[in-house]
């Protein structure tokens, strides 16, 4: 149907085409800035991904203005307008900050798991709303992003955790930082151990406890073996970060069980406690 000329040229039309043509302009203007948490990271955390919590706890200032940094943050326009990868640095580093701060509270402590409720404590505000560790992990970042890679990245402070990193992550590199996280981890003998032509295979216990979010991207319809769904996808995961090719075609055989190493919860740190 042709629109009638008057109608085209009113103030009101011209008006709706130019902001139909015009992207909605993001509420931040340019990258969250996580310098603070970056420097403590670069403070604290050793090449071994051990963070000395000794010396952390005696001056804990950048942590503490990182912490005032996110609170600071407009929950709605964040949740509204920021980019993806904004938002994805802001929860990855909150998870991280979190775990760190409960640990630093509780300090000398043995393990982040023998602090009462741990993972339910509100420990970050984003803006005026507190956040826990597991709303954190299953709903700011599973259930909002939908990405399995998180959890072989987000270091719960424990041996058996994903190490702790040296630098922030931030919204230019997340995608890229999060991807490398994923790599270490299923590369790394002491996460998993698969030796092509044993029986067994032994994966970290992190693909036991989340092995449902795996079907998210991984699931399979095929199954001519004894695994679970649940496993098939976990190794489909796994072989598509693996980076030995002979590892590779052992797994995508499949004649092999497979267990599930003892979880480690001491701290993992640099620096034992002078006193428990």
């Amino acid at each position: 149907m042709k629109m009638p000329l008057l109608f085209k040229n009113s103030p009101v039309f011209l008006l709706g085409f130019f902001l139909f043509l015009t992207p909605p302009a993001s509420a931040l203007e340019k990258p969250f800035d996580h310098s603070a948490w970056d420097q403590f990271l670069k403070a604290y955390v050793n090449d071994k991904g051990q963070l000395n919590f000794q010396m952390a706890k005696k001056d804990p200032r950048l942590l503490t203005e990182y912490l005032q940094q996110l609170g600071a943050i407009p929950l709605e326009q964040f949740d509204a307008s920021w980019p993806r990868e904004e938002r994805l640095a802001v929860w990855l580093n909150a998870y991280h900050a979190g775990v760190v701060r409960v640990i630093l509270d509780h300090y000398p402590v043995r393990s982040i798991h023998d602090i009462p409720g741990v993972w339910d404590l509100p420990l970050v505000r984003i803006g005026k709303q507190s956040f826990s560790l597991n709303g954190i992990r299953s709903i700011q970042l599973i259930e909002i992003f939908r990405d399995e890679k998180i959890h072989v990245a987000l270091a719960c402070g424990a041996r058996s955790c994903p190490r702790f990193r040296r630098e922030a992550y931030t919204g230019p590199r997340a995608e890229g930082q999060l991807f490398l996280a994923t790599r270490e981890f299923v590369n790394a003998p002491e996460y998993n151990q698969i030796t092509p032509g044993e029986k067994t295979i032994f994966l970290s216990h992190l693909f036991k406890w989340y092995e449902q979010d795996f079907t998210l991207d991984f699931g399979s319809p095929e199954n001519d073996s004894k695994l679970s769904p649940q496993q098939m996808a976990v190794l489909s995961f796994i072989v598509h970060y693996l980076e030995d090719a002979k590892k590779i075609e052992y797994l995508e055989a499949r004649r092999y069980k497979v267990k599930y190493l003892p979880f480690e919860w001491a701290l993992n740190e640099s620096a034992p406690a002078a006193s428990s």
